[in-house]
Protein backbone atom coordinates (compact mmCIF):
# COMPACT_ATOMS: atom_id res chain seq x y z
CA UNK A 1 0.00 0.00 0.00
CA UNK A 2 2.64 2.58 -0.91
CA UNK A 3 1.98 5.85 -2.71
CA UNK A 4 0.13 4.86 -5.91
CA UNK A 5 2.41 4.58 -8.90
CA UNK A 6 2.04 3.49 -12.48
CA UNK A 7 3.07 -0.04 -13.38
CA UNK A 8 6.68 -0.44 -14.45
CA UNK A 9 8.14 2.26 -12.20
CA UNK A 10 9.90 -0.11 -9.84
CA UNK A 11 7.57 0.81 -6.98
CA UNK A 12 5.38 -1.98 -5.64
CA UNK A 13 2.91 -2.60 -8.51
CA UNK A 14 0.00 -3.33 -6.16
CA UNK A 15 -0.07 0.34 -5.18
CA UNK A 16 -2.39 0.88 -8.12
CA UNK A 17 -5.04 -1.18 -6.32
CA UNK A 18 -5.00 1.01 -3.21
CA UNK A 19 -6.81 4.29 -2.57
CA UNK A 20 -4.57 5.43 0.31
CA UNK A 21 -0.83 5.91 0.56
CA UNK A 22 0.97 3.48 2.85
CA UNK A 23 1.32 5.83 5.82
CA UNK A 24 -2.33 6.88 5.58
CA UNK A 25 -3.45 3.26 5.39
CA UNK A 26 -1.38 2.40 8.46
CA UNK A 27 -2.81 5.29 10.46
CA UNK A 28 -6.34 4.25 9.48
CA UNK A 29 -6.01 0.58 10.34
CA UNK A 30 -4.40 1.35 13.70
CA UNK A 31 -7.13 3.89 14.46
CA UNK A 32 -9.80 1.30 13.65
CA UNK A 33 -8.12 -1.25 15.91
CA UNK A 34 -8.00 1.27 18.77
CA UNK A 35 -11.63 2.28 18.21
CA UNK A 36 -12.62 -1.35 18.79
CA UNK A 37 -10.88 -1.30 22.17
CA UNK A 38 -8.25 -3.70 20.83
CA UNK A 39 -4.49 -3.51 20.44
CA UNK A 40 -2.04 -5.22 18.10
CA UNK A 41 1.47 -6.55 18.08
CA UNK A 42 3.55 -7.88 15.24
CA UNK A 43 6.83 -9.55 14.44
CA UNK A 44 9.07 -9.50 11.40
CA UNK A 45 9.98 -12.97 10.14
CA UNK A 46 13.11 -11.98 8.20
CA UNK A 47 15.18 -8.82 7.82
CA UNK A 48 15.63 -9.04 4.03
CA UNK A 49 13.04 -7.74 1.55
CA UNK A 50 10.64 -9.03 0.45
CA UNK A 51 9.71 -10.51 3.79
CA UNK A 52 6.68 -11.45 5.88
CA UNK A 53 5.17 -10.03 9.06
CA UNK A 54 2.74 -11.62 11.50
CA UNK A 55 0.20 -9.56 13.43
CA UNK A 56 -2.03 -10.54 16.34
CA UNK A 57 -5.04 -8.70 17.77
CA UNK A 58 -5.89 -8.69 21.46
CA UNK A 59 -8.61 -7.13 23.58
CA UNK A 60 -7.93 -4.54 26.27
CA UNK A 61 -7.58 -7.26 28.90
CA UNK A 62 -5.00 -9.12 26.82
CA UNK A 63 -7.25 -11.91 25.56
CA UNK A 64 -6.76 -13.13 22.00
CA UNK A 65 -9.34 -11.91 19.50
CA UNK A 66 -10.76 -15.07 17.91
CA UNK A 67 -9.22 -15.57 14.45
CA UNK A 68 -7.47 -12.20 14.83
CA UNK A 69 -4.16 -13.34 13.37
CA UNK A 70 -2.84 -12.14 10.02
CA UNK A 71 0.29 -12.06 7.93
CA UNK A 72 1.54 -9.61 5.35
CA UNK A 73 4.08 -9.90 2.56
CA UNK A 74 6.40 -7.69 0.53
CA UNK A 75 8.90 -5.05 1.69
CA UNK A 76 8.91 -4.56 5.46
CA UNK A 77 6.55 -1.58 5.74
CA UNK A 78 4.04 -3.00 3.29
CA UNK A 79 4.18 -6.40 5.00
CA UNK A 80 3.57 -4.79 8.39
CA UNK A 81 0.54 -2.82 7.22
CA UNK A 82 -0.80 -5.78 5.27
CA UNK A 83 -0.53 -8.01 8.35
CA UNK A 84 -2.66 -5.59 10.38
CA UNK A 85 -5.32 -5.45 7.71
CA UNK A 86 -5.38 -9.24 7.35
CA UNK A 87 -5.68 -9.74 11.10
CA UNK A 88 -8.79 -7.52 11.08
CA UNK A 89 -10.14 -9.34 8.03
CA UNK A 90 -9.79 -12.70 9.75
CA UNK A 91 -11.42 -11.40 12.92
CA UNK A 92 -14.46 -10.02 11.09
CA UNK A 93 -14.89 -13.03 8.83
CA UNK A 94 -14.70 -15.33 11.87
CA UNK A 95 -17.21 -16.30 14.57
CA UNK A 96 -17.00 -12.89 16.25
CA UNK A 97 -19.34 -11.49 13.56
CA UNK A 98 -22.07 -14.10 13.97
CA UNK A 99 -24.18 -12.10 16.41
CA UNK A 100 -24.18 -9.04 14.14
CA UNK A 101 -25.04 -10.78 10.86
CA UNK A 102 -28.56 -10.43 9.40
CA UNK A 103 -29.01 -14.20 9.17
CA UNK A 104 -32.17 -15.54 7.59
CA UNK A 105 -33.29 -19.12 7.16
CA UNK A 106 -33.80 -20.43 3.63
CA UNK A 107 -35.40 -23.52 2.14
CA UNK A 108 -33.04 -25.81 0.23
CA UNK A 109 -35.33 -25.79 -2.77
CA UNK A 110 -35.17 -22.01 -3.08
CA UNK A 111 -31.37 -22.14 -3.08
CA UNK A 112 -31.40 -24.89 -5.68
CA UNK A 113 -33.55 -22.80 -8.00
CA UNK A 114 -31.21 -19.79 -7.81
CA UNK A 115 -27.73 -19.06 -9.17
CA UNK A 116 -26.16 -21.28 -6.50
CA UNK A 117 -28.06 -24.31 -7.76
CA UNK A 118 -25.08 -25.68 -9.69
CA UNK A 119 -22.84 -25.64 -6.61
CA UNK A 120 -22.27 -29.19 -5.38
CA UNK A 121 -22.53 -28.11 -1.75
CA UNK A 122 -25.93 -26.52 -2.34
CA UNK A 123 -27.16 -29.60 -4.15
CA UNK A 124 -26.07 -31.73 -1.19
CA UNK A 125 -27.98 -29.46 1.19
CA UNK A 126 -31.02 -29.42 -1.10
CA UNK A 127 -31.29 -33.17 -0.70
CA UNK A 128 -32.11 -32.72 3.00
CA UNK A 129 -35.78 -31.98 2.42
CA UNK A 130 -37.17 -29.73 5.11
CA UNK A 131 -33.85 -28.48 6.46
CA UNK A 132 -33.56 -24.78 7.23
CA UNK A 133 -30.27 -23.24 6.13
CA UNK A 134 -28.73 -20.10 7.63
CA UNK A 135 -28.00 -17.59 4.85
CA UNK A 136 -27.02 -13.98 4.34
CA UNK A 137 -28.56 -11.58 1.79
CA UNK A 138 -26.10 -10.55 -0.92
CA UNK A 139 -26.51 -7.56 -3.20
CA UNK A 140 -25.63 -7.83 -6.87
CA UNK A 141 -22.53 -6.20 -8.34
CA UNK A 142 -23.38 -7.48 -11.81
CA UNK A 143 -26.77 -5.85 -12.33
CA UNK A 144 -28.70 -9.01 -11.43
CA UNK A 145 -31.05 -9.82 -8.59
CA UNK A 146 -30.01 -10.25 -4.93
CA UNK A 147 -28.95 -13.73 -3.79
CA UNK A 148 -29.18 -15.60 -0.48
CA UNK A 149 -25.89 -17.40 0.29
CA UNK A 150 -25.42 -20.08 2.99
CA UNK A 151 -22.91 -19.16 5.67
CA UNK A 152 -21.42 -22.62 5.31
CA UNK A 153 -20.13 -21.84 1.79
CA UNK A 154 -17.65 -19.19 2.94
CA UNK A 155 -17.22 -19.56 6.73
CA UNK A 156 -15.24 -22.77 7.45
CA UNK A 157 -15.85 -22.32 11.18
CA UNK A 158 -19.65 -22.36 10.84
CA UNK A 159 -20.33 -25.99 9.74
CA UNK A 160 -17.78 -27.52 12.11
CA UNK A 161 -19.21 -30.56 13.98
CA UNK A 162 -18.41 -29.17 17.42
CA UNK A 163 -20.78 -28.78 20.36
CA UNK A 164 -20.23 -25.02 20.44
CA UNK A 165 -21.13 -24.53 16.78
CA UNK A 166 -24.05 -26.96 17.05
CA UNK A 167 -25.46 -24.72 19.78
CA UNK A 168 -24.97 -21.63 17.62
CA UNK A 169 -26.72 -23.25 14.65
CA UNK A 170 -29.60 -24.37 16.88
CA UNK A 171 -29.90 -20.83 18.27
CA UNK A 172 -30.27 -19.51 14.73
CA UNK A 173 -32.79 -22.22 13.81
CA UNK A 174 -30.43 -23.84 11.30
CA UNK A 175 -31.32 -27.54 11.03
CA UNK A 176 -29.07 -28.58 8.13
CA UNK A 177 -26.55 -31.43 8.38
CA UNK A 178 -23.32 -29.92 7.07
CA UNK A 179 -21.13 -33.01 7.25
CA UNK A 180 -21.54 -33.78 3.51
CA UNK A 181 -20.36 -30.29 2.50
CA UNK A 182 -17.34 -29.75 4.75
CA UNK A 183 -15.00 -30.25 1.80
CA UNK A 184 -16.51 -27.27 -0.04
CA UNK A 185 -16.42 -24.55 2.59
CA UNK A 186 -13.69 -21.98 1.97
CA UNK A 187 -13.16 -18.32 2.80
CA UNK A 188 -12.57 -17.28 -0.82
CA UNK A 189 -14.03 -13.82 -1.34
CA UNK A 190 -13.48 -12.60 2.23
CA UNK A 191 -11.38 -9.48 1.83
CA UNK A 192 -10.51 -6.19 3.50
CA UNK A 193 -9.54 -2.76 2.27
CA UNK A 194 -9.10 0.80 3.40
CA UNK A 195 -12.26 1.39 1.32
CA UNK A 196 -15.04 -0.91 0.16
CA UNK A 197 -13.86 -0.76 -3.46
CA UNK A 198 -10.38 -1.87 -2.39
CA UNK A 199 -11.87 -4.80 -0.51
CA UNK A 200 -14.09 -5.76 -3.45
CA UNK A 201 -11.22 -5.67 -5.93
CA UNK A 202 -9.11 -7.89 -3.67
CA UNK A 203 -12.00 -10.35 -3.27
CA UNK A 204 -12.59 -10.55 -7.03
CA UNK A 205 -8.90 -11.11 -7.72
CA UNK A 206 -8.89 -13.87 -5.11
CA UNK A 207 -11.78 -15.65 -6.83
CA UNK A 208 -9.99 -15.43 -10.19
CA UNK A 209 -6.78 -16.74 -8.59
CA UNK A 210 -8.28 -19.73 -6.82
CA UNK A 211 -10.47 -20.66 -9.78
CA UNK A 212 -7.42 -20.60 -12.08
CA UNK A 213 -5.42 -22.67 -9.59
CA UNK A 214 -8.25 -25.20 -9.40
CA UNK A 215 -8.49 -25.51 -13.18
CA UNK A 216 -4.72 -25.94 -13.49
CA UNK A 217 -4.70 -28.72 -10.90
CA UNK A 218 -7.62 -30.47 -12.62
CA UNK A 219 -6.38 -30.19 -16.18
CA UNK A 220 -2.60 -30.26 -15.99
CA UNK A 221 -1.92 -32.27 -12.82
CA UNK A 222 -4.85 -34.63 -12.25
CA UNK A 223 -5.66 -35.21 -15.95
CA UNK A 224 -2.05 -34.92 -17.14
CA UNK A 225 -3.10 -32.37 -19.77
CA UNK A 226 -1.07 -29.58 -21.35
CA UNK A 227 1.12 -27.45 -19.11
CA UNK A 228 0.49 -23.70 -18.88
CA UNK A 229 2.97 -21.24 -20.33
CA UNK A 230 6.18 -20.41 -18.47
CA UNK A 231 7.42 -16.85 -17.95
CA UNK A 232 11.24 -16.82 -18.25
CA UNK A 233 13.13 -14.76 -15.71
CA UNK A 234 14.58 -12.72 -18.56
CA UNK A 235 11.10 -11.40 -19.36
CA UNK A 236 10.60 -10.05 -15.83
CA UNK A 237 11.32 -6.32 -15.18
CA UNK A 238 14.41 -5.57 -13.12
CA UNK A 239 12.71 -4.70 -9.83
CA UNK A 240 10.66 -7.93 -9.99
CA UNK A 241 13.74 -9.90 -11.02
CA UNK A 242 15.37 -8.81 -7.75
CA UNK A 243 12.43 -10.22 -5.81
CA UNK A 244 12.49 -13.40 -7.84
CA UNK A 245 16.20 -13.81 -7.08
CA UNK A 246 15.53 -13.23 -3.36
CA UNK A 247 12.89 -15.99 -3.44
CA UNK A 248 15.33 -18.37 -5.15
CA UNK A 249 17.97 -17.73 -2.48
CA UNK A 250 15.41 -18.26 0.27
CA UNK A 251 14.19 -21.63 -1.07
CA UNK A 252 17.74 -22.60 -2.14
CA UNK A 253 16.67 -23.52 -5.65
CA UNK A 254 15.01 -22.31 -8.83
CA UNK A 255 11.68 -20.47 -8.86
CA UNK A 256 9.56 -20.94 -11.98
CA UNK A 257 6.78 -18.58 -13.04
CA UNK A 258 3.71 -20.07 -14.75
CA UNK A 259 0.87 -18.12 -16.36
CA UNK A 260 -2.41 -19.67 -15.17
CA UNK A 261 -4.72 -17.01 -16.67
CA UNK A 262 -8.14 -18.34 -17.68
CA UNK A 263 -11.07 -17.16 -19.78
CA UNK A 264 -11.89 -14.64 -17.03
CA UNK A 265 -9.18 -12.40 -18.46
CA UNK A 266 -7.67 -11.54 -15.06
CA UNK A 267 -3.94 -12.40 -15.09
CA UNK A 268 -3.03 -15.18 -12.63
CA UNK A 269 0.56 -16.27 -11.98
CA UNK A 270 2.10 -19.10 -9.99
CA UNK A 271 5.62 -18.93 -8.54
CA UNK A 272 6.72 -22.55 -8.16
CA UNK A 273 9.75 -23.90 -6.27
CA UNK A 274 10.31 -27.63 -6.86
CA UNK A 275 11.15 -29.50 -3.66
CA UNK A 276 14.36 -31.49 -3.89
CA UNK A 277 13.47 -33.89 -1.06
CA UNK A 278 11.40 -36.94 -1.93
CA UNK A 279 7.75 -37.06 -0.88
CA UNK A 280 7.53 -33.44 0.21
CA UNK A 281 5.04 -30.88 -1.09
CA UNK A 282 6.46 -28.46 -3.61
CA UNK A 283 6.34 -24.80 -2.64
CA UNK A 284 4.36 -22.16 -4.47
CA UNK A 285 2.80 -18.72 -4.37
CA UNK A 286 -0.11 -17.30 -6.35
CA UNK A 287 -1.01 -13.83 -7.51
CA UNK A 288 -3.90 -12.33 -9.48
CA UNK A 289 -4.47 -8.80 -10.70
CA UNK A 290 -5.63 -6.85 -13.73
CA UNK A 291 -1.96 -5.80 -13.81
CA UNK A 292 0.38 -8.55 -14.99
CA UNK A 293 3.27 -7.05 -13.02
CA UNK A 294 1.21 -7.07 -9.84
CA UNK A 295 0.19 -10.69 -10.44
CA UNK A 296 3.86 -11.70 -10.73
CA UNK A 297 4.86 -9.67 -7.67
CA UNK A 298 2.11 -11.18 -5.58
CA UNK A 299 3.01 -14.72 -6.60
CA UNK A 300 6.68 -14.22 -5.74
CA UNK A 301 6.06 -12.48 -2.40
CA UNK A 302 3.48 -15.11 -1.43
CA UNK A 303 6.08 -17.80 -2.07
CA UNK A 304 8.48 -15.92 0.22
CA UNK A 305 5.76 -15.53 2.84
CA UNK A 306 4.92 -19.23 2.70
CA UNK A 307 8.55 -20.24 3.05
CA UNK A 308 9.07 -17.99 6.08
CA UNK A 309 5.92 -19.30 7.75
CA UNK A 310 7.05 -22.85 7.02
CA UNK A 311 10.28 -22.10 8.87
CA UNK A 312 8.24 -21.00 11.89
CA UNK A 313 6.56 -24.40 11.82
CA UNK A 314 9.89 -26.22 11.33
CA UNK A 315 11.37 -24.36 14.30
CA UNK A 316 8.48 -25.58 16.43
CA UNK A 317 8.80 -29.15 15.18
CA UNK A 318 12.53 -29.26 15.94
CA UNK A 319 12.12 -28.14 19.52
CA UNK A 320 9.33 -29.58 21.65
CA UNK A 321 9.91 -26.85 24.23
CA UNK A 322 9.28 -24.09 21.72
CA UNK A 323 5.58 -23.95 22.47
CA UNK A 324 6.27 -23.10 26.09
CA UNK A 325 9.00 -20.62 25.26
CA UNK A 326 6.82 -18.85 22.71
CA UNK A 327 3.52 -19.18 24.55
CA UNK A 328 3.16 -15.40 24.60
CA UNK A 329 4.45 -14.73 21.09
CA UNK A 330 1.82 -14.17 18.41
CA UNK A 331 -0.35 -17.25 18.94
CA UNK A 332 2.51 -19.54 18.04
CA UNK A 333 0.41 -22.68 18.41
CA UNK A 334 -2.16 -21.22 16.01
CA UNK A 335 0.51 -20.68 13.37
CA UNK A 336 1.54 -24.31 13.66
CA UNK A 337 -2.05 -25.56 13.56
CA UNK A 338 -2.78 -23.55 10.40
CA UNK A 339 0.32 -24.58 8.47
CA UNK A 340 1.55 -27.95 9.73
CA UNK A 341 -0.90 -30.15 7.83
CA UNK A 342 1.38 -32.03 5.44
CA UNK A 343 1.24 -35.35 7.29
CA UNK A 344 -2.55 -35.23 7.55
CA UNK A 345 -2.91 -34.51 3.83
CA UNK A 346 -0.52 -37.32 2.94
CA UNK A 347 -2.36 -39.79 5.14
CA UNK A 348 -5.78 -38.82 3.83
CA UNK A 349 -4.83 -39.08 0.15
CA UNK A 350 -2.28 -41.91 0.30
CA UNK A 351 -4.56 -44.27 -1.64
CA UNK A 352 -5.24 -41.73 -4.40
CA UNK A 353 -1.95 -40.92 -6.16
CA UNK A 354 -3.42 -38.44 -8.67
CA UNK A 355 -5.13 -36.48 -5.92
CA UNK A 356 -1.97 -36.60 -3.83
CA UNK A 357 -0.03 -35.22 -6.80
CA UNK A 358 -2.48 -32.31 -6.91
CA UNK A 359 -2.19 -31.76 -3.16
CA UNK A 360 1.61 -31.72 -3.34
CA UNK A 361 1.82 -29.88 -6.69
CA UNK A 362 3.88 -32.76 -7.97
CA UNK A 363 4.55 -31.73 -11.57
CA UNK A 364 8.20 -30.66 -11.45
CA UNK A 365 9.13 -33.34 -13.97
CA UNK A 366 6.90 -31.71 -16.58
CA UNK A 367 8.21 -28.16 -16.45
CA UNK A 368 10.17 -28.65 -19.68
CA UNK A 369 6.83 -29.17 -21.45
CA UNK A 370 5.67 -25.64 -20.59
CA UNK A 371 5.90 -23.32 -23.62
CA UNK A 372 7.64 -20.00 -23.07
CA UNK A 373 5.68 -16.76 -22.99
CA UNK A 374 6.21 -13.15 -21.99
CA UNK A 375 5.02 -11.14 -19.01
CA UNK A 376 1.26 -11.18 -18.46
CA UNK A 377 -0.27 -7.99 -19.87
CA UNK A 378 -1.39 -4.84 -18.13
CA UNK A 379 -5.07 -5.36 -18.89
CA UNK A 380 -6.17 -1.89 -17.76
CA UNK A 381 -4.30 1.39 -18.40
CA UNK A 382 -1.85 2.54 -15.71
CA UNK A 383 -3.57 4.87 -13.28
CA UNK A 384 -7.00 3.25 -13.66
CA UNK A 385 -8.96 4.04 -10.51
CA UNK A 386 -9.77 1.34 -7.98
CA UNK A 387 -13.56 1.68 -8.54
CA UNK A 388 -13.04 1.28 -12.28
CA UNK A 389 -10.78 -1.76 -11.77
CA UNK A 390 -13.46 -3.28 -9.56
CA UNK A 391 -16.04 -2.69 -12.29
CA UNK A 392 -13.79 -4.24 -14.95
CA UNK A 393 -13.21 -7.35 -12.82
CA UNK A 394 -16.98 -7.74 -12.33
CA UNK A 395 -17.58 -7.30 -16.06
CA UNK A 396 -15.05 -9.99 -16.96
CA UNK A 397 -16.36 -12.53 -14.47
CA UNK A 398 -19.94 -11.83 -15.56
CA UNK A 399 -18.97 -12.12 -19.24
CA UNK A 400 -17.76 -15.66 -18.51
CA UNK A 401 -21.27 -16.50 -17.27
CA UNK A 402 -20.96 -16.05 -13.51
CA UNK A 403 -22.91 -13.93 -11.04
CA UNK A 404 -21.02 -11.53 -8.76
CA UNK A 405 -22.67 -10.70 -5.41
CA UNK A 406 -21.46 -9.23 -2.12
CA UNK A 407 -22.33 -8.94 1.55
CA UNK A 408 -20.54 -6.29 3.61
CA UNK A 409 -19.43 -8.02 6.80
CA UNK A 410 -18.20 -4.92 8.62
CA UNK A 411 -17.48 -1.24 7.98
CA UNK A 412 -15.31 0.16 10.78
CA UNK A 413 -15.36 3.69 12.16
CA UNK A 414 -12.47 5.05 10.12
CA UNK A 415 -13.42 3.39 6.82
CA UNK A 416 -11.73 -0.02 6.88
CA UNK A 417 -14.21 -2.44 5.30
CA UNK A 418 -14.54 -6.23 5.24
CA UNK A 419 -16.60 -7.87 2.48
CA UNK A 420 -17.66 -11.35 1.44
CA UNK A 421 -18.03 -11.89 -2.32
CA UNK A 422 -19.48 -14.92 -4.08
CA UNK A 423 -19.06 -15.84 -7.74
CA UNK A 424 -21.25 -18.95 -8.15
CA UNK A 425 -19.76 -21.59 -10.40
CA UNK A 426 -16.10 -20.68 -10.04
CA UNK A 427 -14.09 -23.70 -8.95
CA UNK A 428 -12.99 -24.83 -5.47
CA UNK A 429 -10.86 -27.87 -6.37
CA UNK A 430 -7.77 -26.06 -5.03
CA UNK A 431 -8.93 -27.22 -1.57
CA UNK A 432 -7.25 -30.52 -2.41
CA UNK A 433 -4.01 -28.85 -1.26
CA UNK A 434 -5.54 -28.93 2.25
CA UNK A 435 -6.63 -32.54 1.81
CA UNK A 436 -10.27 -31.72 1.02
CA UNK A 437 -11.88 -33.12 -2.12
CA UNK A 438 -14.17 -30.46 -3.60
CA UNK A 439 -15.40 -32.20 -6.74
CA UNK A 440 -15.45 -29.99 -9.86
CA UNK A 441 -18.66 -28.32 -10.96
CA UNK A 442 -19.96 -27.63 -14.48
CA UNK A 443 -17.19 -25.11 -15.22
CA UNK A 444 -14.42 -27.50 -14.27
CA UNK A 445 -15.98 -30.39 -16.18
CA UNK A 446 -16.46 -28.24 -19.28
CA UNK A 447 -12.96 -26.78 -19.31
CA UNK A 448 -11.31 -30.14 -18.56
CA UNK A 449 -12.69 -31.40 -21.86
CA UNK A 450 -10.88 -28.81 -23.93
Amino acid sequence: MPVPAAAGTGVWPGAGERELALDEAERQVLADIRALGWWSRHRLLDEDDPTAVQCELRSADGAEIPYGLGSGKGPKAQARVGAHFEALEHAFSGPVVLDSLPVRLCDPGDLLAGPLGAERAVRELAGQGNARIACLPYRALDGGTPVDVPLALWAPWYPLPTEAMARERARLGDSADYRPVLSYTVNTGCAIGATEDEALLHALNEWAERDAFSLFLLRSVYDGGAMPARIPSGAVPGFLKERLDRAAVLVDGPVVLLDLTTDLGIPVVMAYAPESGGGAAHRYGLGASLSGETAVERAVTELVQGELLARVVAEHDRDAAARDRHADRLSFARVVADHDIADAVRDRLAGHPRLLACAHLDFAGRLDEAPMTGMPPETVPPGTSVPRQRAVAVERIAAAGHRVVVHRLRALDHGTTVVQVQCPGLERFHLITKGHLALPGPRGRRLRGR
